[in-house]
């Protein structure tokens, strides 16, 4: 979806759009909630919309998303993943060993990397996290999420070119956090566990 035309949908649709949008983003991963963040900062920055109820309606919406990947997974197990073809058969016993080993704060500190972020809600059904605890720790981290992306758009405006500006940075950041958390699913620790 253009970046345009989620300007457009949270023109016409304000809170009820960024909603509807964030439930697809947390199923399904698109459209990218940083776009749409930074496009809902700059109309709250022209009085359009306000903060709080963007981050609240956006965090609940990308929360009701997650939980309908949570439970697709959870009821269909590994094969429903393999299917989707998002992880080798391999990685994703590593992913699930990762998640048993680190539990709830892998979960919450995975759902605040980009990269990552989308395939939380995997290891947490498979591993058949409690429900409760798996909701509201999603709702919290993209509830910071939100406030993070929002702060640019307000402060920086819409414009794709000043997000480029900042892309660097926050790709550069994903990448170290990635590369440590690839390096521990590489682990002895985790290896060992997946040939137990």
């Amino acid at each position: 979806m253009p970046d345009i035309n989620i300007e457009l949908l949270i023109e016409s649709g304000s809170y009820l759009a960024i909603f509807l949008l964030m439930i697809a983003n947390g199923s399904v991963s698109f459209p990218s909630s940083q776009v749409l963040y930074i496009i809902a900062g700059y109309f709250i920055a022209q009085g359009n919309l306000i903060l709080l109820p963007v981050a609240i309606v956006g965090a609940f919406g990308n929360t009701i998303g997650n939980i309908i990947l949570y439970e697709l997974v959870r009821k269909h197990g590994r094969a429903f993943v393999s299917r989707m073809k998002l992880f080798p058969v391999r990685e994703l016993a590593k992913v699930e060993a990762a998640f048993h080993k680190k539990g709830a704060w892998f979960i919450f500190v995975g759902k605040l990397l980009p990269a990552i972020k989308v395939f939380v809600p995997i290891p947490a059904g498979l591993g058949k996290m409690h429900r409760g605890v798996f909701a509201t720790l999603m709702f919290v981290a993209s509830f910071i999420w939100s406030l993070g992306f929002i702060s640019i758009g307000y402060f920086f405006g819409k414009s794709s070119d000043m997000f480029g500006k900042y892309a660097l940075i926050l790709v550069a950041i994903a990448a170290i956090v990635l590369f440590l958390f690839y390096r521990y699913l590489e682990s002895d620790e985790i290896t060992r566990e997946i040939e137990k």
